[in-house]
């Protein structure tokens, strides 16, 4: 890193040649001087000329080059006047100016990556650039200490490796010089305290949610669908008030659930009729980096309709925030009724659309999975595929239980040709009939829900230190009487609602997924038969048995239910 400097007096007699090393990749300067030899006389006082020489000189000499490190949690633009990349890097060049260094060309960014423990720390991609470069560079050099770590650990951890790679940390900020002991030393000590300032920034964010959430006040980001955020009208902070467009909305899936109406014939009208989503929303307010809205599905309405906060209830770390009683606090205006949303809670539990949701399903191959059988074994038909004479790939319906050893002899279909005949056969013995769905609706208003939540919370806060347990015990007792007072089962009924549709016209209208769902909802099961001349290149009809089942089977209905909720 040390500059050396030769004079040498004489004539030039080749042109200096540069090159770098192999190992170090310094630069050396390699040239040839004619120059005399001379010597002092001491008698006459002057220098006087001896036998000529050439000197052939070897110069080395190395500049420190730097590489910028820039990192930004949240980027907010170029033009951002507090740590923005482009701040950031003037920084950065003007210290390497007056420190006479070279600037490696590659400028290293890691924009919108945080630098706490909740990020990627050391994994950073930008971190790993530098990685790659550790030859090329002596320096990384960023604005401020905490742009590199935010805790000493992984401060001293890079440090140590970018020592281990013959280069050294420089912070513009600190006037920071990790060559030196002292540098070490001072580098060490603003990394613990850049550490201890990001976990009181977590913990002071922390208490003024919990804070937030108290006072009946809105914590931040993104109002939940039916609500805006808005500053509150009595004292400081925000809270959320109704959106009138997206009020009625909910409203209106709310009364078509309870009349009985399914999550996924409400979908799949207010995306026919464009009705904007919450993440439609966010793009058009430029609260997303999303490109593209998503679509209103069976999930995101069951999830909107059972939001708490649909009802004017917050939660907090899980928790329904509550009040001194254990019962939850209405905090903002509600879109629904109470009543109303404890008969959406149960009215969708019963119909297997419920709170929990049904967890991950995997989307049917084609129409007839799950609908085909083997007339051997009883089991289901797998979509397969064989290879034809002509190497095209042929899709079929095929067991698998002589595959797996269980003892059937197998049998296997054409694919395309068993739907066409499956569907020309659903056609002609339903096609006309008027499409009719079975919802099971819960006439429980959901009380029993709250106040069994508001025991448990009350059960749990006589277990911390310091509680007022004869008070919090005559909560709980009423509490208990309350839950007394409630019938012992929640009452349900199951009903009929036309469509408008015919079997076939409903056919007409879906895709594959929503034509496998009429199918299940008339209970159709299609049982293949082994062929009665194996081997035979024609198709034969008569191995086939299209059979219907009832479509007054609320299991039916359910599982027609899920197969268009896959469409979706």
């Amino acid at each position: 890193m040390f500059d050396t400097y030769v004079t040498i007096v004489g004539n030039v007699l080749t042109a200096p040649e540069w090159r770098r090393t192999t190992q170090s990749n310094t630069l050396v300067a390699n040239f040839k001087v004619a120059s005399t030899a001379r010597r002092l006389d001491r008698d006459s006082g002057r220098w006087v000329d001896g036998n000529s020489l050439r000197v052939q000189h070897r110069s080395m000499s190395h500049m420190t080059t730097a590489i910028i490190y820039i990192r930004l949690s949240s980027h907010r633009g170029d033009l951002d006047p507090s740590t923005s990349p482009a701040r950031q890097e003037e920084a950065c060049r003007a210290y390497c100016t007056a420190k006479g260094w070279a600037v490696h060309p590659h400028v290293v960014r890691d924009l919108d990556v945080s630098g706490s423990d909740k990020g990627l720390r050391l994994d950073r991609p930008g971190l790993g650039e530098i990685r790659e470069r550790w030859g090329e560079v002596d320096v990384v050099i960023f604005a401020k200490l905490d742009r590199l770590a935010r805790n000493v650990v992984d401060f001293r951890a890079f440090a140590e490796e970018a020592e281990q790679n013959g280069a050294a940390l420089v912070s513009v900020a600190e006037s920071l010089d990790m060559t030196t002991i002292s540098g070490k030393f001072v580098a060490t000590i603003l990394a613990a305290f850049a550490e201890m300032e990001a976990a009181t920034i977590a913990e002071r964010t922390a208490a003024g949610i919990a804070g937030a959430r108290r006072l009946g006040r809105w914590a931040g980001g993104a109002a939940p669908y039916g609500y805006r955020v808005a500053p509150a009208t009595d004292g400081p902070g925000y809270i959320l008030v109704p959106d009138a467009e997206a009020v009625t909305v909910v409203r209106e899936a709310a009364e078509r659930v309870l009349s009985g109406e399914s999550l996924y014939r409400i979908a799949h009208d207010f995306n026919t009729r464009g009705v904007p989503t919450r993440s439609a929303k966010l793009i058009a307010e430029g609260r997303t980096r999303r490109m593209k809205a998503a679509p209103w599905s069976t999930q995101v309405i069951a999830q909107m309709l059972v939001n708490p906060a649909v009802v004017g209830r917050s939660v907090y770390r899980g928790e329904v925030i509550r009040d001194d009683d254990g019962m939850p606090r209405q905090l903002w205006e509600p879109i629904l009724s109470l009543d109303v949303w404890h008969q959406l809670r149960a009215a969708l539990a019963a119909n297997g659309g419920g709170v929990e949701g049904r967890g991950r399903r995997v989307r049917a191959a084609r129409l007839l999975s799950g609908i085909a059988y083997c007339a051997g074994c009883g089991r289901k038909l797998y979509a397969s595929s064989r290879k034809h004479p002509s190497g095209a790939t042929v899709p079929t319906y095929a067991c698998a239980a002589r595959r797996n050893g269980q003892g059937c002899k197998g049998v296997a279909i054409t694919a395309e040709l068993t739907e066409r005949y499956v569907e020309r056969e659903f056609l002609g013995m339903v096609g006309h009939r008027p499409l009719v769905e079975l919802v099971t609706v819960a006439v429980d208003d959901g009380r029993r829900a709250d106040i069994e939540a508001g025991i448990a919370d009350l059960a749990r806060q006589m277990t911390e230190r310091g509680a007022d347990v004869a008070a919090l015990a005559a909560r709980l007792a009423e509490l208990h009487a309350a839950r007394e007072a409630l019938p012992a089962t929640a009452v349900t009924e199951v009903r009929r609602v036309e469509t408008g549709q015919t079997f076939g016209e409903a056919w007409e209208s879906r895709d594959v997924d929503g034509r496998r769902a009429l199918l299940v909802w008339a209970g159709a099961r299609v049982v293949v038969h082994r062929a009665a001349v194996p081997g035979r290149k024609t198709f034969d009809e008569s191995r086939l048995d299209l059979q219907l089942g009832t479509a007054d089977d609320p299991e039916a209905q359910r599982l027609a239910e899920i197969a268009a909720e896959e469409a979706m």
